[in-house]
């Protein structure tokens, strides 16, 4: 056990990066939730593999930090980074990943949009197919059917 004004220090300073990482992270859920439509219920299942993902961080920076010393100036270094990070970076880097992926995504996008129609037009000619078929298959199944009944008839007369 290290207990030299400097070596609590480093704890504190390890401890602020590492609540600047976690801050960073939840920053990527934020923008996944920006980008993609999620409902309530995954937005909580999100919460909970988040909160997940950061006991096991905080646990693996205090084992390597601190060798598993969990003092109050290790979780108030956290807090702090965290805090540090939502005050001074976190708007920013939102804002620079949501247009960086948006820029990326935009081809596609207009790609999509681009061979929808066309997307549309199969699906609807696959559908008349399918649909053919299904009626031809519930037509002969009727047959079948009738048969059944007729051929049933004919051997209860007596």
């Amino acid at each position: 056990m290290n207990t030299t004004a400097g070596y609590e220090l480093a704890v504190v300073a390890g401890a602020m990066a590492c609540g600047a990482a976690l801050a960073f992270l939840y920053d990527l859920f934020r923008v996944k939730r920006r980008l993609v439509k999620t409902s309530a219920i995954f937005i909580n299942i999100e919460d909970v593999l988040f909160w997940l993902i950061a006991a096991v961080i905080v646990f693996l920076a205090s084992y390597i930090i601190s060798s598993g010393e969990t003092r109050f100036y290790f979780f108030s270094g956290i807090f702090i980074g965290g805090l540090i990070y939502f005050t001074f970076l976190s708007k920013f880097v939102v804002w620079a990943l949501t247009g960086f992926i948006r820029a990326i995504l935009w081809p596609f996008r207009k790609l999509a949009g681009l061979l929808a129609p066309v997307g549309r037009a199969i699906a609807m000619k696959l559908r008349m197919f399918f649909g053919g078929i299904r009626n031809t298959i519930a037509i002969k199944a009727y047959h079948i059917g009738v048969d059944m009944r007729r051929l049933r008839n004919a051997m209860t007369k007596k």
